[in-house]
C-alpha cells in the first residue's frame, strides 16, 4: 500500500550520532523520560564525520524519508573537525537534493553538548513535523533479480563468449601489450578474464575482481587481430556478477550511482535548470534537444573542487547555439542517460532511465539531439539504438554540431578569437575509441588554435584513458595514469589540455589536487574543457583566473 502524505503518514527517520555527543544526549533524553518519536532510529557512530553521503544516500533508497546528523558542538570535535567536515559534505548534498527534487529539508544537521537532552528532543521531533509535512519518497519498489543456478550462469557466460566474438580469442597478448591496467598491474591481463570465462569458471564470479579492475577504455578492442569485443565481454560478465551478489568498489562511497538509482526509480520535480541564465534563448518544444547529462548533479556532488564548474558547459553549449540562431530544447525532466549503470551492470534501472529521456525527447518534437558529454553521446548512439532501434531522431556530438555550423556559415571561423596559449587535446574513451569522433575537434582546434595546437606522443586511437569507468575503479594504479598523462601534456608544450568529457576533467583535477609522487612543474598544465573552450574564444563566456594547480607546497 502507497504512503500518504498527511496526519498519519509517519517518516522513517535516520539520526546519526556521535558517540560523544549525539549519543550520549540520547541516551539521557531516554533516562530523563523525555518523549521523541520512536519511529527515529539512532546509529552510534564514532564520529560524525564517518558518514558519508554515499551511506545517507543509501538510507533513502531504503526506505527512509529523513535524515539527522547530530555531534558535537562545531569548536568542540574530539576529532578536531570532523563535524566541520560533515556540515560540508551536507551542504553539498542538500544542493544535490534540491536538483533531483527530493528536498534538502530532508536533511539536518544538529550540534550540541552530551548534556543537552532537551535540546537532543526538540531538535528530533520538529525534524520529524517537518518531514511529515513533506511527505513520503514516491519510490518505485524494484524487483529483485532472480539467481541463476551454476548450468544457467554457464549458459548465460556462455551467450556472452558467443556474442562478443571471445571464442575468437587466440591468446597472442596483443591486448595486454596496450591495456593501461596491465602496464601498472603485472597480474591482470583481458584474455585471462576471457580464457576462465571459455573454460567454464564461473564458481567464483560473484568474488572476480578483474571483471571491475578493466576500465573499458577499449585499448584491446583496437588492438585485437580478430575483433573481439572485449569491452561487451566486460560487461556482459558485470551484469552476471551482480545478480551473484557482487558489486563494484565505487568512488565517492557509491553516492553517484545512488542518484542515477533514485532517478530511474521516481518521477520527482527537479530543479536543474538553475545554470540557464535570462539572456539566453532556450524553449521547451524545437528541432534541437541539447542533452545536458549529470552536470547539475556533478557540481553539487563534487561541491569541494570549487574551480570545476561544469555548468559552464551547458551554459557555454547552448551560447554557441544561440550565436549561431539556434534555439534549443532543455528540459527540467531529463534525466541521467544511464552509461554508468548500465556498466556496472544494472540493466533494469538503465532500460527506465532510456524509456524516460527517449520518451521526454520525442515528446519535444526534436529531430536532432546534441550532446557535450561523450558518455551520453555514446549511451544514446549505440547502447540506446541497440535495444530500441529506430529512436526517431538524429544524435550529434557537440564537436560535430559546432563544425556543421561553420561549414554552413551559420558560425563563422573569424568570430573565434586565436588562442593566447599553447594547448593540446584529450581524446576520451567514449569519444574516440567508442565512438570513432578524432577528426572534427582537431578541425575545430585548428580554427582558433593560432598557430598554438599541439598533439601529444600519444593520441587517437592510441591515447590513453583517464582511468575510471563509471566510477568504480579509481585507485593508486588510475592515479598513476592521469599523472602520466598530465605529463605527457606537459611535455609536449601545452599550458592548457582541452577535453570534451566532464569525467576526465574531474579525474584529472582530483589526481593533482593533494600530495602527487612527481614535481608540481611536471604537471602544471591546465585542464579545461573544450566546449567552454570555444564559447570564450568567441566572447560568449569570461576567461578563467589563472590559478596554479593542485596544491602549492
Amino acid at each position: 500500500m502507497a504512503e500518504e502524505k498527511g496526519a498519519d503518514f509517519e517518516p522513517n527517520i535516520i539520526a546519526f550520532t556521535c558517540t560523544w555527543c549525539g549519543y550520549p544526549s540520547a541516551n539521557l533524553a531516554g533516562v530523563n523520560k523525555i518523549e521523541y518519536p520512536p519511529n527515529v532510529k539512532i546509529i552510534r557512530v564514532m564520529c560524525s564525520g564517518s558518514v558519508e553521503p554515499g551511506v545517507i544516500m543509501d538510507a533513502f533508497e531504503h526506505g527512509a524519508h529523513g535524515v539527522i546528523v547530530i555531534g558535537c558542538l562545531m569548536d568542540n570535535c574530539h576529532y578536531v573537525s570532523g563535524n566541520v567536515k560533515t556540515q560540508e559534505r551536507i551542504d553539498a548534498l542538500k544542493e544535490l537534493f534540491d536538483i533531483l527534487g527530493l528536498d534538502s529539508k530532508r536533511l539536518r544537521t544538529e550540534w550540541i553538548n552530551a548534556s543537552e537532552r532537551t535540546k537532543f528532543a526538540e531538535s528530533v521531533n520538529e525534524f520529524v513535523e517537518e518531514v511529515r509535512a513533506l511527505g513520503p519518497i514516491p519510490m518505485k519498489k524494484k524487483a529483485k533479480l532472480k539467481p541463476r543456478t551454476q548450468d544457467e550462469t554457464k549458459e548465460e557466460v556462455k551467450q556472452i563468449i558467443e556474442d562478443t566474438g571471445a571464442f575468437d580469442c587466440v591468446e597472442c597478448g596483443k591486448c595486454t601489450t596496450v591495456c593501461p591496467i596491465a602496464s601498472f598491474d603485472p597480474d591482470f591481463a583481458p584474455r585471462t578474464i576471457v580464457l576462465r570465462a571459455m573454460e567454464g569458471i564461473v564458481e567464483d564470479i560473484a568474488t572476480d575482481r578483474d571483471i571491475w579492475t578493466c576500465i573499458a577504455c577499449e585499448q584491446c578492442n583496437v588492438m585485437c587481430p580478430y575483433k573481439v569485443d572485449y569491452s561487451g565481454f566486460i560487461r556482459g560478465m558485470r551484469e552476471e556478477a551482480v545478480r551473484h551478489g557482487s558489486a563494484p568498489l565505487c568512488s565517492q562511497g557509491g553516492v553517484i550511482h545512488s542518484t542515477q538509482r533514485i532517478m530511474a526509480n521516481t518521477d520527482l520535480k527537479q530543479q536543474r535548470l538553475d545554470w540557464v541564465k535570462e539572456d539566453m534563448e532556450v524553449t521547451d518544444k524545437g528541432e534541437v534537444f541539447y542533452f545536458v547529462g549529470c552536470l547539475p548533479h556533478y557540481d553539487a556532488i563534487f561541491k569541494d573542487m570549487e574551480e570545476l564548474k561544469l555548468r559552464d558547459i551547458a551554459e557555454s553549449a547552448v551560447r554557441i547555439m544561440n550565436k549561431a540562431g539556434v534555439v534549443p530544447v532543455v528540459s527540467n525532466e531529463e534525466k541521467c542517460c544511464g552509461h554508468d549503470l548500465m556498466w556496472t551492470g544494472n540493466e533494469s534501472d538503465f532500460e527506465k532511465l532510456m524509456d524516460h529521456n527517449v520518451e521526454l525527447i520525442k515528446k519535444s518534437g526534436a529531430k536532432k539531439v546534441v550532446f557535450t558529454c561523450p558518455e551520453c553521446y555514446r549511451t544514446f548512439n549505440m547502447d540506446y539504438q541497440d535495444l530500441i532501434d529506430d529512436l526517431g531522431f538524429e544524435m550529434v556530438h557537440i564537436a560535430d554540431y559546432v563544425k556543421d555550423l561553420i561549414d554552413s556559415g551559420k558560425l563563422k571561423a573569424e568570430d573565434f578569437a586565436s588562442a593566447q596559449y599553447k594547448f593540446t587535446y584529450h581524446d576520451s574513451c567514449r569519444l574516440g575509441r567508442h565512438s570513432g569522433i578524432y577528426d572534427s575537434p582537431r578541425a575545430l582546434a585548428e580554427v582558433f588554435s593560432g598557430g598554438n595546437y599541439l598533439e601529444m606522443e600519444r593520441t587517437r586511437d592510441k591515447a590513453v584513458c583517464c582511468g575510471v569507468s563509471a566510477w568504480t575503479n579509481c585507485n593508486a594504479q588510475t592515479k598513476r595514469m592521469q599523472i602520466d598523462r598530465l605529463m605527457e601534456a606537459k611535455k609536449a608544450g601545452a599550458d592548457r589540455m582541452l577535453m570534451f568529457c566532464p569525467k576526465c576533467q574531474i579525474h584529472f583535477k582530483c589526481a593533482v589536487q593533494n600530495e602527487i609522487p612527481v614535481d608540481r612543474s611536471e604537471v602544471d598544465v591546465g585542464i579545461e574543457d573544450f566546449t567552454v573552450a570555444m564559447a570564450r574564444l568567441l566572447a560568449l563566456m569570461e576567461e578563467p583566473k589563472e590559478e596554479p594547480i593542485g596544491d602549492s607546497e
